[in-house]
């Protein structure tokens, strides 16, 4: 599963969800949703973990990874920066 940091920017939604489509999982609207509450949705669909991508300054910068147990126990598993060089217009 798929979503952003909260208040993101389009650019990085429109990244999120393209991330989301290329790897064949949802995409879910970040909203005002909390960490427990994303990771409550993620294991009611039956997702083992959920990538968010976060920003800075508009930008998307980083993909963090949280691993969800089938009992809605979860981690922070690891983080990787994003390169937007040589990726299309979003």
């Amino acid at each position: 599963m798929f979503t952003t940091s909260r208040y993101a920017s389009a650019k990085t939604r429109k990244l999120a969800a393209r991330m989301a489509t290329d790897a064949s999982e949802p995409f879910v609207a970040r909203g005002k949703h909390t960490v427990a509450q994303l990771v409550e949705i993620a294991r009611r669909r039956g997702e083992e973990h959920i990538s968010i991508i976060e920003e800075s300054r508009g930008e998307p910068v980083a993909a963090a990874l949280i691993e969800v147990s089938e009992t809605g126990e979860w981690r922070w598993a690891r983080k990787k920066d994003i390169k937007m060089e040589g990726m299309k217009a979003l």
